[in-house]
């Protein structure tokens, strides 16, 4: 599908009135258009931004009306709408356009544009793919679902422009074209919106539509593109990797330890990242991989890599002390986050692997949280869901607050070991928010230590 020039459509509609939508509006009014707005909720959170962009609009709140919205000859629609909503099926059926805001940035996006999306990682991903292009001298502007709505880019003096895709902004992706673009993984995640993994899996595959390199996780074949070609790919793994071919990047033993490796030579150690997890080991290889689509050479941004800290709260480092390091991931609000963070350390942890975990689980059953307590030495847990947690283990060490289980972390930490808040929950029934209790944390491990720095 290819939209017409704007001015050709004489009624649009903008559904959804997020921080997306708001973009959709601004957008449109720079171009002198004056939108139909719809929200199905009654009182949207925009509204107000949204008067004061212009009070003159036309907006319907509430459940969508089929005569209003088949009256639309094209609709723009926000990624947090749900498709399946039966007057956007039916306005779908009447052949009415139905687009998301990448197809509208399409016609604007005159330079080379890297695609994100992945069920984990792909924020910090977007974020480190940012910074090695802008060590390498590029002018970069990152954006859609991380943060800042694509459309707000437009206009924007760039060389390359990096986007976090979600799997709700594929759905509606058709005319955007990619230069590179990456599935990092793919596992259950927004089944809510999906009827099975395989319709998710799908919704995710749309970046491969219009891609010049489709960079892929060897380790999971569903990532794999099925209509690129061989020489238009590139993976990335726990295994070695090529000389030539796709695989070209991989992780081998190095010295005594894991090392990313590009073209069968190791590139860059473990220890010299800041980053921790195997599992970051393999967000590193798809951003390297990534910028090596565009044209830049790895061996040029390894500096930026050694630099990169990584997103607050996402397996983010505290600090080493006493030769026991200490890990944030206080963002891990669900079982699978903690999860990929628990398995993704254990490898590289010879010591003990101390768990911190608990706080309002939110209904989550924690027997499916079994395999990945089994992995860890310890588990230290406290807060409103701590004891449903302890459950699922023989042993586990009960306390009342954070910085109760910092102290016995600390007792309990021998050489080598590693200390990891993942709590496998939601932070409200003792934090305003996850970013407080990991900025609680951090202040715990330095009061421990009785200094600010490793």
């Amino acid at each position: 599908m290819k939209l017409a020039a704007l001015d050709t459509y004489e009624a649009i509609g903008v559904v959804g009135l997020g921080q997306t939508g708001l973009s959709c509006v601004r957008y449109l009014l720079q171009r002198d258009i004056e939108p139909v707005v719809f929200d199905t909720r009654a009182e949207p959170p925009g509204l107000k931004e949204l008067n004061e962009l212009n009070a003159e609009l036309e907006v319907h709140t509430g459940a969508l009306e089929l005569g209003h919205i088949l009256a639309m000859d094209l609709l723009v629609v926000s990624p947090g709408v749900d498709l399946r909503t039966p007057a956007l099926q039916l306005a779908i059926d009447a052949a009415i356009p139905v687009v998301g805001d990448m197809d509208l940035f399409a016609r604007h996006a005159n330079k080379p544009v890297i695609g994100i999306t992945g069920s984990n990682g792909k924020s910090t991903v977007t974020r480190l793919v940012t910074d090695l292009l802008t060590a390498a001298g590029k002018k970069v502007a990152m954006g859609g679902n991380i943060g800042v709505p694509v459309l707000d880019l437009v206009g924007q003096p760039a060389d390359v422009f990096v986007l976090e895709l979600s799997s709700f902004q594929l759905e509606l992706m058709h005319d955007l074209h990619l230069r590179a673009g990456t599935i990092l993984n793919i596992s259950d995640d927004h089944m809510d919106r999906y009827s099975d993994l395989r319709d998710y899996s799908n919704a995710k595959h749309r970046i491969y539509n219009r891609v010049d390199v489709a960079v892929w996780n060897r380790e999971q074949e569903m990532t794999a593109p099925s209509l690129v070609p061989m020489n238009a790919q590139l993976t990335f793994g726990l295994t070695p990797s090529s000389e030539h071919g796709p695989d070209q990047f991989g992780l081998v033993e190095h010295e005594g330890e894991f090392a990313i490796s590009f073209a069968g030579k190791p590139l860059l150690k473990a220890s010299e990242l800041q980053l921790t997890g195997v599992h970051n080991l393999l967000n590193v290889q798809a951003a390297l991989a990534l910028v090596y689509a565009y044209g830049v050479d790895p061996y040029q941004v390894l500096d930026a890599a050694r630099r990169f800290k990584g997103l607050p709260h996402r397996c983010e480092l505290v600090g080493e002390y006493q030769q026991v390091q200490w890990v944030n991931d206080s963002k891990a609000t669900n079982i699978g986050a903690a999860e990929a963070a628990i398995f993704g350390t254990r490898q590289l942890v010879k010591g003990k692997l101390i768990l911190i975990a608990g706080g309002d689980g939110k209904g989550a059953d924690f027997a499916h949280f079994r395999a990945a307590l089994k992995q860890v030495d310890v588990v230290i847990v406290l807060g409103k869901d701590g004891e449903r947690i302890a459950n699922q283990i023989e042993h586990a060490v009960r306390v009342k607050t954070l910085e109760e289980a910092v102290a016995t972390a600390a007792e309990l930490a021998t050489p080598n070991s590693m200390v990891l808040l993942s709590p496998a929950c939601a932070s409200l029934d003792m934090f305003k928010n996850y970013e407080q209790r990991g900025e609680r944390f951090r202040a715990a491990v330095e009061a421990h230590y009785g200094r600010k720095s490793a």
